[in-house]
């Protein structure tokens, strides 16, 4: 027998915009609900319930908020803000003059973000809600004009809004900004016409749409529009900021279609998922996913990016046809920026994620317990002081009203995950140097697999790269305790898959080591 070694198997992610039989042994066609764990492709974590908040209705935002050394979550729904302690589910909403709390209109997706210690959340429709960390309700941005923005975020010293509506006029391609502010607090004036005050605005080429959405990049703060980019530079008064166009060529997709990692931005055109410096950009997902993630899009709405630095990886977040809020995200598509790769994952119909330290601080390592292999934490997203505080990633379940911790079982809130890969013509040719027309042989394989529980594993062939696959046989696959699967199949092609249904067992593959044999050459 001649046992043939694959190795880096998977390295190259999934790649389902190719023929299958043109992709490199590295690469998986198909593929779901498998991520990256130090380089190798396995099995994705699961998530468990937060909280269930059915009776407050639909929640449509969550951001995490570290202040004062309490980790909480600030969370939305469609007309009332709450926050999250671990505990308690408190009702943080704004009141109007007699104590009674206000309705907001409704709010689609709130876009949130900590200014200083404080917490600033817009809906695009209402005049935008501040807190401090020790108030027990949000107010109404004081000293904010009489407008509204869509979009409202910090940089450097100043609050800048993209696009603002007054009560009988828009202005939707204008950049507006406050007065220099400290970011202990919240600015003094935003008003433009005061020359007292650094406060202003810019009007932007209308040719490239409406302006949707910014995120700093360096020490630029880089603004999105619907058909291009522009960057957005500080210089000091008496012009306070310098603009100009970065592309032209292509925009974002959805506000919250972008994500920030090591000095670059993964950002969700029309057309194209690209990355980018602030001068150079190209697209990572032409010739591997483009055209399976763009085409399985139910509702633009429900595209937005989340970045999870400890794991290399930046979710794109979307919802498919079989999403039962078209609003809300079923499915991820994932990218890993160490691998250069993709794979693809299942949600649960959430809204918004976000990240947050353990919103239960208390804790040390002598607390923590079960041993480091039966841990779905990795020592770089783990707390080196006193106190066990990771990082951790919240999502909202708009149709369940619910909150859900992701990335922290192996399981779907206690149900199986199904997570397979799939590959359907794989001829050798490479490894044996063979031609592709010869009959090959498996008489076993040999799994390098790590991990623990029970995999399937199925073996198909075929005889052309257009011919469906014929299975021949699934063996159950004990990783604690089996070497070597035992097959007899002959053909040009050869398919393979790797299953499992659990929310228990998991698995991750480096490496396979077939027996195989040329048996004829015709």
């Amino acid at each position: 027998m001649t046992y043939v070694p694959l190795r880096q198997i998977g390295s190259g992610g999934i790649v389902s915009d190719q023929n299958p039989y043109d992709l490199e042994l590295t690469q998986f066609p198909d593929g779901n609900n498998v991520a990256f764990h130090d380089g190798y492709l396995g099995t994705t974590l699961g998530y468990t319930l937060e909280t269930d908040q059915t009776a407050v209705g639909s929640l449509t935002g969550v951001k995490g908020w570290m202040a004062g050394g309490n980790s909480t979550l600030v969370v939305g729904g469609q007309n009332s803000l709450y926050r999250w302690d671990g505990t308690t589910f408190s009702d943080v909403t704004r009141e109007d003059g007699s104590g009674n709390k206000v309705s907001y209109t409704n709010s689609p997706r709130w876009q949130s973000e900590q200014v200083g210690v404080g917490m600033l959340c817009n809906n695009g429709a209402d005049t935008p809600q501040y807190m401090d960390p020790s108030d027990t309700e949000f107010q109404n941005l004081p000293n904010f004009p009489s407008i509204t923005t869509k979009c409202i975020k910090p940089y450097r010293s100043f609050l800048i809004m993209l696009g603002y509506y007054t009560a009988n006029d828009e202005y939707p391609y204008t950049v507006r900004w406050s007065d220099a502010y400290d970011p202990t607090g919240y600015p003094a004036s935003y008003d433009i016409a005061d020359t007292t005050t650094l406060a202003g605005e810019n009007v932007l080429s209308g040719n490239s749409g409406e302006l949707i959405d910014q995120l700093t990049l360096n020490n630029a703060q880089i603004i999105y529009a619907e058909r291009g980019v522009f960057a957005m530079d500080y210089v000091g008064a008496p012009f306070v900021f310098s603009f100009r166009e970065v592309f032209n060529d292509d925009g974002i997709i959805n506000r919250g279609a972008v994500a920030s990692f090591f000095n670059q931005h993964l950002v969700v055109g029309h057309n194209d998922i690209y990355v980018h410096d602030g001068n150079q950009k190209k697209s990572i997902v032409d010739k591997k996913v483009r055209r399976t993630f763009f085409n399985a899009i139910a509702d633009t709405r429900s595209v937005y990016c989340q970045t999870i630095t400890d794991r290399s990886e930046v979710w794109i977040c979307y919802a498919d046809a079989d999403a039962p809020d078209s609003q809300s995200a079923n499915r991820a598509l994932v990218y890993n920026w160490s691998q250069d790769a993709f794979t693809f994952i299942d949600l649960p119909n959430l809204r918004e994620l976000t990240l947050s330290e353990v919103i239960d601080p208390s804790g040390s390592w002598s607390t923590v317990g079960g041993t480091y292999a039966e841990s779905s934490a990795y020592w770089s997203n783990v707390s080196q002081d006193v106190e066990a505080d990771s990082l951790k990633i919240f999502g909202v379940d708009t149709e369940n009203s619910s909150v859900f911790q992701m990335s922290n079982s192996r399981g779907a809130s206690g149900s199986n995950i199904n997570s397979y890969l799939e590959s359907t013509k794989i001829d050798l040719d490479v490894v044996l140097g063979k031609a592709t027309n010869n009959i090959k042989q498996i008489n076993g394989i040999m799994p390098q697999v790590r991990g623990q529980g029970i995999i399937s594993v199925s073996l198909g062939v075929s005889e052309s790269p257009t011919d469906s696959v014929s299975w021949q046989s699934t063996v159950s696959y004990n990783i604690d305790s089996d070497h070597k699967i035992d097959f007899r199949s002959s053909g040009r092609y050869f398919a393979i898959r790797f299953e499992s249904t659990s929310n228990t067992d998991h698995w991750q593959l480096t490496g396979l080591d077939i027996d195989v044999a040329e048996v004829a050459s015709r």
